[in-house]
């Protein structure tokens, strides 16, 4: 772990959809050890064992492990923290993460950002806990594409807080196919970034705050 004599902080704040997203830089615990010939990563979020991600913060958000869970805290409006997975680098990949908003007002939102060519540029698939979800692409020029019309509703995402979502993403090639509780939710088409590393995100929409677990996460070849 970082030592208290000197804290590294990269820190990326932009606009995006009324939204301020901040990723900030590291501590590195131990990196789990992929189980079975399929997967290319897991992740328990043992404190011991947890992979290399990024998980410092400041007084508005914050990332943490505690419980053998990976802890995003969002104490501020209109803010969007993301912890990015250091490395290893994903091409073709399924992804699945247990999601549960403990606290906060319930249409935060917590996803996946994926294909991360760094913080400035990437995909992102994101529900919140009203029961809606997005697909969209960051651009390093810092423009935001949605790859859907808008934020879409879907019956298969468990609403309010302590409640799981499972989300599942499926990225082979230019087909990106997302998936909650085992539902289909939208195949799309999209080749801008075919490979990068990936991170867990969590925000607030105007007021309010979050605090979201993630965990059981596994990256499996397609």
């Amino acid at each position: 772990m970082m030592g208290q004599k000197r804290r590294l902080v990269t820190c990326l704040i932009g606009l995006v959809f009324g939204l301020v997203f901040t990723a900030c830089a590291p501590q590195i615990p131990r990196q789990s050890a992929p189980v079975g010939r399929d997967v290319l990563y897991r992740d328990n979020f043992d404190p011991i064992q947890a992979g290399p991600w990024l998980t410092e913060g400041d007084s508005q958000a914050y990332t943490s492990l505690a419980d053998a869970r990976l802890i995003i805290d969002v104490d501020a409006a209109n803010l969007v923290q993301f912890v990015t997975l250091r490395d290893p680098q994903f091409d073709d990949f399924i992804l699945e993460v247990d999601v549960r908003q403990l606290e906060g007002t319930p249409d935060s939102s917590h996803g996946i950002l994926f294909r991360m060519q760094d913080t400035d540029a990437f995909y992102r698939f994101a529900i919140t806990g009203t029961g809606f979800f997005i697909v969209e692409r960051r651009d390093a020029d810092g423009s935001w594409h949605r790859l859907m019309r808008d934020w879409a509703e879907s019956p298969a995402i468990n609403q309010g807080l302590n409640v799981t979502n499972q989300m599942r993403l499926e990225a082979v090639g230019s087909r990106l196919s997302v998936y909650v509780n085992g539902q289909l939710l939208q195949q799309l088409v999209d080749s801008q970034y075919s490979r990068g590393t990936i991170a867990l995100e969590a925000g607030t929409f105007g007021p309010g705050t979050a605090r979201v677990a993630f965990d059981n996460l596994v990256v499996r070849q397609p």
